[in-house]
């Protein structure tokens, strides 16, 4: 199940700073979809609005055709894989995969069983007793993207996926987000990579929080 996502001349201000500009987009339910852009253009902001860690300076975000404002990240049909992962190191892995059922009062055997299927999925099968420490960059972003999975959310926003990866790893990583597309989530991706965002089925470049067209961006 997803959900489209609408940004309805967004803007985020920060004092007299503006981040993101009149940004005016439909996400189509579904859809495998990329913001593309150098460091500092927007992109995180995006998707923290789309997620609720904040909410717009002016303009509307829809999902499902719902507004947003003023609903807690809690509350949202979204999961977001922050760009640092934040990860909990003191937990071992299939704690950290179940932490949102968790959160919701699901007991023990529900979540570990819910985390070793999701391990399962990201091919982590044998690391439910692992420490995080343990573990490898990419192993970590597998961690994390099960994390997003397990309150089985129907928008997944992921900020930079493949950014401290390997090429190899990198190739790995979004093999598995195109699979767990295929499933039937309405996928988000932040990225300055041209490459990665060329695997997307869609992407739009922002410059300075502006959407610019093709013509504009060569």
């Amino acid at each position: 199940m997803s959900e489209d996502v609408q940004l309805s001349k967004v803007c985020m201000d920060f004092g007299k700073f503006r981040a993101v500009n009149n940004v005016d987009v439909t996400i189509k339910a579904g859809e495998f979809f990329s913001f593309l852009g150098p460091s500092g253009c927007g992109k995180t902001t995006i998707l923290r609005l789309i997620s609720g860690f904040m909410d717009p300076t002016a303009g509307a975000v829809k999902i499902g055709g719902k507004d947003m404002m003023g609903i807690r990240p809690n509350l949202r049909p979204t999961a977001l894989i922050f760009q640092n992962l934040a990860l909990f190191p003191l937990m071992p892995v299939w704690e950290n995969i179940s932490f949102g059922l968790e959160v919701r009062g699901a007991d023990k055997d529900t979540r570990r069983a819910k985390a070793e299927e999701l391990l399962k999925l990201v091919d982590l099968h044998d690391s439910a007793d692992k420490r995080i420490s343990q573990l490898s960059g990419g192993q970590k972003q597998r961690v994390a993207i099960a994390r997003a999975l397990v309150c089985k959310p129907k928008v997944i926003l992921a900020d930079e996926p493949t950014g401290a990866l390997d090429s190899r790893t990198t190739q790995e990583i979004m093999e598995l987000l195109k699979d767990i597309h295929r499933r039937g989530n309405t996928l988000i991706i932040v990225t300055h990579e041209q490459d990665i965002a060329d695997q997307c089925e869609r992407q739009i470049f922002l410059r300075d929080g502006v959407v610019k067209t093709a013509a504009e961006v060569d």
